[in-house]
């Protein structure tokens, strides 16, 4: 940070300071958490009562206290200060059970290790702290959402986690400091959750010059239902405006999961038919006789091996389908998918790719499929003879898995 003024660096501290307000903002409204900032206090018995501070303390339900820092760069000389701060807010607020120093997600990869180490110290006690870890806005989110919504059962924690991200990834791309950001490389400006902005808009092969604005969203009433009542595959519609005033579409399938494959596809066995090839009635009958049985094993070998055959003309037309709705009901330019963007909770990383791409990577790099398909065939819960259900697995942008 040497090349910057003190003005530059007081500007830099704000902008992450405010992005990190707008983190927050988003989790106050969704009705997780309710923010005090800046939050003073003192000690008893001194009449300054407002001597120790943190920009941002955040309150839940069971009224227990987060105390937040920002930082822009790994300075162990700021972080004393913050240490002091940190170990008077605890003794003094019994309500507050945690600190957290929250670095941006756009810094580069160098930055961020240097935070990754420190952190190291104080997690494995070479260093005292009374911080309690050194974080990335993103691994703030997921551990105010993770707190929030702690008592929900597991089916109802996965549909959550899914939504949110949804919205994310919508609140991301919508995000105007993240455009300036990009537009003007502007290394004093921080956004939000920056690196997953700049991981979509450089796959969707946006010019800077000519972006103008960018709106996202999630809001499932504007994307509409498909005709047949059912949700179409795009999760996030992202509407790009041009300095011509030209606006384009771009559509995105999201998958958030902590498991190796998910579910991706559910459909009865004449859908399937109808879109693979509705005047083939051997393959008709196969897909409504394993739609009957509901596994390989109930299916049989001859069966298994005669859809297999059946299908193989069709392994992509039913991977463009099934992943992002291509050749479906829905309206091609809003609901139909052409982007598939993963995320895995266990690591935090989020990978965009062109839905055809996924597929050949799918493929490529030996998903373990039934049928000749980079799919496992099963059946949705209680719901043998009424639906097939594709289930596949979790990829990076190069095909490693997340």
């Amino acid at each position: 940070m040497a090349e910057f003024s003190n003005s530059d660096k007081s500007n830099h501290g704000r902008s992450a300071q405010k992005s990190l307000e707008d983190i927050l903002n988003a989790y106050v409204e969704m009705g997780y958490i309710r923010v005090i900032s800046p939050f003073r206090i003192g000690k008893e018995g001194y009449s300054n009562f407002e001597q120790f501070y943190a920009p941002f303390v955040i309150v839940f339900e069971d009224n227990s206290k987060w105390a937040l820092f920002t930082t822009t760069s790994m300075r162990t000389d700021r972080i004393k200060g913050q240490q002091w701060d940190a170990m008077n807010l605890k003794e003094i607020d019994s309500f507050i059970t945690r600190v957290y120093l929250v670095y941006s997600d756009g810094l580069k990869d160098e930055e961020k290790r240097k935070f990754s180490r420190q952190n190291e110290k104080y997690q494995s006690n070479e260093e005292y702290s009374k911080i309690d870890s050194i974080i990335s806005q993103d691994m703030l989110s997921n551990l105010i959402e993770e707190y929030a919504i702690s008592d929900k059962s597991t089916g109802q924690i996965k549909d959550i986690q899914g939504n949110n991200f949804e919205e994310r990834v919508a609140r991301v791309l919508s995000y105007a400091q993240n455009l300036r950001k990009w537009k003007d490389n502007d290394k004093l400006e921080e956004g939000v959750h920056y690196s997953l902005f700049e991981r979509v808009v450089e796959c969707f092969k946006l010019n800077k010059a000519y972006t103008k604005e960018i709106n996202a969203t999630s809001d499932k009433t504007k994307i509409g239902r498909l005709p047949s009542g059912g949700y179409p595959k795009t999760d996030v519609l992202v509407e790009v405006t041009s300095t011509d005033g030209i606006e384009d579409y771009y559509t995105i399938s999201c998958k958030r999961s902590s498991e190796k494959s998910v579910s991706i596809h559910q459909y009865n066995a004449d859908a399937f038919a109808d879109v693979l090839d509705k005047k083939n009635d051997h393959l008709r009958m196969l897909l409504r006789y394993f739609q009957e049985c509901g596994s390989k094993k109930r299916f049989g070998e001859t069966n298994s091996i005669e859809l297999t055959k059946e299908l193989s003309p069709y392994v992509d037309k039913l991977s463009m389908w099934a992943l992002g709705g291509h050749g479906g009901d829905g309206d091609p330019q809003k609901q139909v998918a052409d982007y598939i963007l993963t995320y895995d909770n266990n690591t935090g990383e989020a990978s965009i790719s062109r839905i055809e791409d996924y597929c050949k990577h799918l493929v490529e790099f030996g998903a373990e499929g039934f049928f000749g398909t980079p799919f496992s065939w099963t059946y949705p819960s209680k719901h043998r003879g009424e639906y097939i259900q594709l289930k596949t697995k979790i990829i990076g942008e190069n095909g490693e898995s997340d």
